[in-house]
């Protein structure tokens, strides 16, 4: 185990000497050997020597032959492994050297053991005396020390993984593991030249140990390091799971969740750790590689341009790649995993379950291979698509797929915590949209309706570029059976026997709906900061919103309200609503069909309508919460519009040919603004009677304040954020609370009254910002007057119109 001394210290060019011998050793055997073929072994086999001596002989001579060959390929591995050590050692030194030249640029002092100081000579007189004399500065600076500490430890500690891999390699490699080359302990004629070979089948050892209950702690320790030391390595992570293969992949993976969650407990750190990279492993191993704008696969690390995924042009890249070597590990592991993806397994995570009456449900595949992959790694997107795509065909009737191949008698969502609080991934087709969602690039690809994708089915390479349409999004939102949680058989104290029928998880289609926003909006869900241009995207993911929007649309009616989007991805359309809120505020108050090519919205182009976009909206909002980020993030529209208006706007009318702004922006306000209040009432009153009460809604609609991270807006200015608190605060929580007792068209009828003066009130505060004087707008007639007028008008309007597009007439 090197020490920080002796990483910074031992003089690495002794191994490239010592490669340049091992080399050189393998030239004398070689020399050896073509003496012995011509002056031994060649008697036997020349003629000169006949006969059954003749013939015993060849046999020991050719035995001895193999030796001097053998002899060969093991100095080789060796000088290669010394070599590969010592490419591995530099680059780790200069990691430690990184890490203490970034401490003495941060003001920190290191010893030649390593140790960390904060350098009090590098301060100025009056910050030393400041230092001597405060205890909370020297604390500080102690912190701080013991931060740049830690993180040459960290690369120390990095350095001495890899040293007991090279010790793992170099005491393998001699060891002759063929027993029927006619020695005992001869030279290894199966050298290896890779270290990362050697430390991937220790690791196959040790998870052989792990399933038959005989490994050590020493082995968890050793398993632990391997795969933390690899975490990056292809060859490693490949070799490793060739030896598992996806059954034996399966297998270690069910036995670390059982001795993690039921039969180890004290020790399920260190099991999850090994599932994370195990899960690593594979992630590093089923590398798409990124490709060229000529097609061709780039070197890790490249900084050419690629090809962007869900483009024709890297499909046809994907396609080429797939008939390469390289491409073979990935094409046998799906291949591998189409056959144990349906395959039934004992996991505790099933047969430990209580409330289940029967012994029949087992885990299948794909259920515990999701269940690990969620534990961390960095997939390649086009692996999560083909992934998805195989797990739909287990599952897809129109498929020859099973819908009911996942449904277990029990729940496994996170409130559970009986059953492990939502750590196993009974439904494995969720579980890889949310890995999508972690890649936005990714799950915009999978959604895109004009997106194109490879497409093996047989996985026997000939398959071709596809353009997947909408029929990934029409599967999952109108034809998959979601019900995963089986039948559930329950016996009472009497005997008496209650089948529950198939139900849906509680977290069902989580997974989902993180995967929509993701692809939506161009941003990992619960991201919490905002860059500049949020509300900007790319082509792709405009699509995606727009076949949201058509397709919830579609789907919602009068009698379905509250059932279109499922309660747990309401929050996730709202949060995508809330990322385009300029192209909402056109759609909804623009006298415009934007679903008509003549008309796009800016700066996204949506093409849908009014009374889609309605619709959808109104589906969405039978989440409290998720309303309140649509309604707030309006509000925000509102208020940035009415800050755009000049004292001149406000007060002066323009000629006959000149566009009027300020009565535009108060049409269009008062429109949206009724619109969303009209949505608002007919959610509440809905609500009194069904499934989700009008008293959670209001306490989810608290929950949620506009610029919090849910929806990863920015804060304005002041003057913005004070219009923005008249429109999102008590008033509009009051207009929730106005929903007691009363039926819908008297609710309408008291928002049609009080909900527009919180319209008025925002411009009132922006008319004094700009200097009107009260008289001014107080005058009969006057300009301000003409634009609260038309405000209210337009509220009015949007509460009637959005009326019709909700279901509710007509």
């Amino acid at each position: 185990m090197p020490t920080y001394y002796e990483v910074m210290q031992t003089d690495l060019s002794k191994l490239t000497a010592a490669a340049d011998e091992w080399e050189a050793m393998a030239g004398k055997f070689k020399k050896l050997e073509d003496q012995y073929r011509k002056n031994i072994h060649g008697v036997t086999v020349d003629g000169s020597w006949v006969g059954l001596s003749a013939t015993a002989a060849n046999e020991h001579f050719k035995v001895t032959l193999r030796e001097l060959q053998a002899a060969q390929t093991e100095a080789k591995a060796i000088a290669a492994l010394v070599r590969d050590a010592y490419s591995q050692f530099v680059d780790l030194r200069g990691k430690v050297q990184a890490a203490r030249a970034d401490a003495i640029e941060a003001g920190m002092k290191v010893s030649a053991q390593g140790a960390v100081f904060f350098d009090t000579e590098k301060l100025s007189p009056s910050n030393r005396s400041a230092y001597q004399h405060d205890p909370s500065y020297q604390e500080s600076g102690r912190a701080e020390a013991a931060k740049w500490e830690q993180a040459i430890d960290r690369a120390v500690k990095a350095v001495t993984d890899a040293d007991a891999g090279v010790k793992i390699a170099l005491n393998a490699v001699v060891v002759d593991t063929d027993v029927l080359d006619g020695t005992m302990n001869g030279f290894n004629a199966k050298a290896k030249s890779d270290i990362e070979k050697y430390e991937a089948d220790q690791m196959a050892e040790i998870s052989t140990r792990i399933n038959s209950g005989t490994a050590t702690a020493q082995d968890l320790k050793e398993a632990e390091r391997s795969l933390r030391d690899n975490s990056g390595n292809k060859v490693y992570s490949q070799t490793l799971l060739n030896s598992l293969g996806p059954d034996g992949t399966i297998k270690f993976t069910n036995k670390l969740n059982d001795l993690a969650y039921f039969d180890d407990k004290d020790r399920k750190k260190n099991y999850l750790t090994l599932q994370k990279g195990l899960s690593t492993s594979l992630a590093v191993a089923t590398r798409v590689p990124d490709f060229g704008a000529d097609g061709k696969p780039l070197p890790p690390g490249s900084k050419q341009e690629t090809l962007a995924i869900g483009s024709r042009p890297y499909a046809e890249a994907v396609k080429n790649w797939r008939t390469t070597g390289d491409a073979k590990f990935y094409n046998n592991w799906l291949n591998g995993m189409k056959e144990v993806g349906t395959k039934e397994y004992d996991t505790k995570a099933v047969t430990e379950l209580t409330e289940l009456q029967r012994s029949d449900d087992k885990a299948h595949g794909y259920q515990s291979l999701v269940t690990m992959m969620q534990q961390g790694g960095d997939y390649s997107g086009t692996f999560l698509h083909d992934l998805a795509d195989d797990i739909r065909r287990a599952e897809d009737p129109k498929q020859k797929g099973n819908p009911d191949i996942w449904d277990i008698g029990a729940e496994y969502d996170g409130r559970n915590k009986k059953n492990g609080g939502g750590w196993f991934a009974n439904d494995p087709m969720d579980g890889v949209l949310g890995l999508m969602s972690k890649d936005p690039d990714t799950a915009t690809a999978y959604f895109d309706p004009k997106g194109f994708q490879f497409s093996d089915n047989s996985g026997s390479g000939d398959g071709a570029v596809v353009q997947h349409g909408s029929d990934r999004l029409n599967y999952l939102q109108n034809e998959r059976d979601w019900e995963v949680v089986g039948d559930i058989v329950l016996t009472h104290k009497d005997q008496v026997s209650l089948s529950v029928p198939d139900a849906q998880d509680a977290d069902s289609g989580i997974g989902f709906g993180l995967a929509l926003e993701a692809a939506a909006t161009g941003r990992p869900p619960g991201t919490a900061d905002v860059p500049e241009g949020y509300e900007r995207h790319s082509a792709a993911q405009s699509r995606v919103f727009e076949e949201i929007i058509r397709s919830y649309a579609e789907s919602a009616t009068s009698e379905r309200h509250g059932s279109v989007i499922p309660e747990n991805m309401r929050q996730n359309m709202g949060n995508i609503v809330a990322h385009y809120p300029d192209d909402i505020h056109q759609i909804l108050g623009k006298n415009a069909d934007f679903s008509s090519p003549e008309y796009s919205t800016k700066p996204n182009d949506l093409n849908v309508s009014n009374g889609e976009l309605t619709r959808f909206l109104r589906e969405a909002s039978a989440d409290g919460g998720a309303y309140r980020t649509i309604h707030d993030s309006q509000v925000g529209v509102i208020a940035q519009e009415i800050d755009g208006l000049s004292k001149g706007d406000l007060t002066i009318r323009p000629g006959a040919e000149q566009a009027d702004t300020a009565m535009g922006v108060m049409r269009e306000s008062g429109y949206v603004m009724g619109t969303l209040d009209q949505i608002r009432a007919d959610v509440l009153t809905d609500n009194r009677d069904a499934e989700i009460s009008q008293n959670n809604w209001n306490k989810a609609y608290q929950y949620h304040l506009f610029g919090a991270p849910v929806t990863g807006l920015p804060f304005f200015g002041d003057g913005i954020q004070r219009m923005i608190d008249i429109g999102t605060g008590k008033e509009a929580e009051e207009l929730n609370n106005a929903a007691t007792g009363r039926a819908r068209e008297e609710l309408i009828k008291y928002y049609d009254e009080n909900g527009y003066p919180r319209l008025n009130r925002m411009l009132s505060r922006h008319i004094s910002e700009v200097g009107i004087p009260p008289e001014q707008v107080m005058e009969k007639g006057s300009r301000v007057s003409e634009l609260t007028g038309t405000a209210r008008g337009a509220y009015g309007d949007g509460l009637d119109s959005a009326d019709g597009s909700t279901g509710e007439q007509g």
